[in-house]
């Protein structure tokens, strides 16, 4: 009796030490069968913010089960999102979670897509040297697959974040045929790639429509207009074919219909923008629905129809204004590790130095450190002021205000004789010209200027000095350093750019020639500019 109570003891242990990893192994393979493929699931869905919400409710259940590889997928999910959604910041910082749990796992084909989706964020950010150091990591683990499906597919993906980082060093003027050949190895990549089951059917023609989209525009760029109609067109072929809703279809009914307006082939290009128009508003797209709006209306009063052309040139400037209005405050830009170390070396060394200086030098230094606090404090005062104009600015409306005041002819009065139905007239067309960007335009001058108004460049420059209280290269000068005033407060990446390329973002010849006009109008250097931005916990 003792002895088979012994035997069943060791039977009820023995069954208690197998079951654990046996419901454990079961859990996995049900998540795997559930969670993970509903997640690849809502990767077409076009909807970041459901994808944002299951995947996190899933990764919770993955650690309650212990389960790594579960944690790993849905956070390469919640990178897609983030990365969808443009926070960046977040994306990067789950990349970080994952970089912990890939020695963990067994699974070279997701890291090697988790390491590609990773270095978008870091691409995004403008941190260049991140992303390619991502995506040389991801070819490491791509070089480790067999050839078959994973391996040309993330080879594909690889190809399409080289070309990306590509496009952003050279910016705003990027190495085309650079950029090209790495579109033609992506291109290369997933022609390799067997449509033998509908999962990678559909995420192998999901790729290619964005290929096709990209290709198109590089085409388009290179002037060479049929290559390029020939890609979009194939990029909406696959859209229609497999009902994508994300926001590729989007894309390219807006660069086609972009293409069509630049040949004159204006039914065509009304058709595009018009099915764009359908498609923004389940993306909720402001700034496409604005660029479609003004080739609507550019088509329109091409082919003469002014009511059509009204009615966009109304939906234009009523969302341009909404769009000025709205909080774009919401991505941080992360800081570097790498940077922050460095930063912190370089402060040791100027103090260290400092310290050195000033037993020689005590008298000098404090007195150099008098007459800097008293600038500072001055060039502090221009920068609160210039921020609280832009703030203005953008929640009330003040240029158009402005604009509508000296429609009413409250100008001083002019040397030279104009009608008031000449002076409204050009006042209308300055100020759409300011809303259009175009005063971006390198080289722009007095007679270019008027010849786009249809006006003489006496009456140009006599409204300018009159209702814009300035010379015309001021008048353009003063355009310009608005524009990037705003986009560095609003756009945190700009923060991260050198000066050159501020300098020809925004018109100017030369990054002298922007930083004297830039301290002249606002009171203080870009540089100086910069640095209180990125201390500013307000911005």
């Amino acid at each position: 009796m003792c002895k088979n109570f012994y035997f069943l003891l060791l039977l009820i242990l023995g069954i208690s030490c197998t079951n654990p990893t046996k419901k454990q192994k079961t859990k996995e393979e049900n998540f795997q069968k559930k969670e993970i493929a509903i997640l690849d699931q809502l990767e077409f869905s076009g909807n970041p913010q459901m994808i944002i919400k299951t995947a996190e409710e899933y990764k919770q259940y993955a650690k309650k089960i212990k389960y790594d590889y579960g944690i790993f997928r849905c956070n390469m999910s919640l990178i897609f999102a983030f990365n969808a959604s443009s926070k960046y910041k977040e994306a990067t910082l789950i990349g970080k979670e994952n970089d912990v749990l890939i020695n963990k796992i067994k699974a070279d084909y997701f890291v090697c897509l988790n390491y590609t989706n990773v270095a978008s964020s870091y691409s995004y950010l403008g941190l260049l040297d991140e992303a390619e150091n991502c995506l040389n990591k991801a070819l490491v683990y791509n070089e480790k697959l067999k050839k078959g499906n994973d391996k040309y597919y993330s080879l594909g993906v690889i190809y399409s974040g080289f070309a990306f980082v590509e496009g952003m060093k050279g910016e705003p003027s990027p190495n085309l045929d650079k950029l090209q050949k790495s579109y033609l190895k992506q291109l290369w990549a997933l022609l390799q790639v067997s449509e033998n089951n509908k999962k990678m059917t559909k995420k192998k023609n999901a790729q290619l429509a964005m290929l096709y989209l990209n290709l198109g525009i590089t085409s388009n760029e290179l002037k060479n207009p049929q290559e390029a109609e020939s890609y979009f067109h194939k990029a909406l072929d696959i859209c229609r074919k497999y009902k994508f809703t994300n926001n590729t279809p989007l894309f390219a009914n807006t660069a086609i219909a972009q293409l069509f307006l630049d040949q004159k082939k204006y039914d065509s290009c009304i058709v595009h923008a018009q099915k764009g128009i359908i498609l923004e508003k389940k993306s909720h797209s402001p700034e496409i629905r604005r660029d479609l709006f003004q080739i609507l209306y550019k088509s329109s009063v091409a082919k003469g129809d002014r009511e059509t052309s009204e009615k966009y040139t109304n939906l234009y400037m009523a969302l341009n204004d909404s769009m000025m209005n709205a909080e774009k405050r919401g991505i941080n830009t992360p800081v570097k590790i790498i940077i922050e170390n460095k930063e912190k070396e370089k402060t040791n060394t100027v103090r260290s130095t400092f310290i050195v200086s000033a037993v020689t030098l005590l008298v000098l230094t404090l007195t150099g450190w008098t007459y800097w606090r008293r600038k500072n404090k001055l060039s502090h005062k221009k920068y609160e002021e210039l921020i609280a104009k832009i703030r203005e600015e953008n929640t009330q409306k003040i240029e158009r205000k402005e604009f509508q005041k000296l429609n009413d002819g409250n100008g001083s009065k002019s040397l030279v004789s104009i009608t008031d139905e000449t002076t409204k007239s050009i006042l209308q067309k300055l100020g759409k010209f300011e809303m259009s960007d175009k005063f971006l335009k390198k080289n722009i001058n007095l007679p270019y200027l008027a010849g786009q108004l249809n006006t003489n460049t006496t009456y140009l420059s006599e409204i300018i000095k009159i209702h814009r209280e300035k010379s015309f290269n001021d008048y353009i000068n003063g355009l310009r350093i608005s524009y990037i005033t705003h986009k560095l407060v609003e756009d945190p990446r700009y923060r991260e750019y050198k000066i050159t390329y501020l300098a020809e973002e925004c018109g100017f010849a030369s990054s002298q020639v922007f930083v004297i006009h830039f301290k002249k109008i606002t009171g203080f250097t870009p540089s100086y500019f910069i640095g209180n931005l990125k201390k500013d916990k307000n911005i």
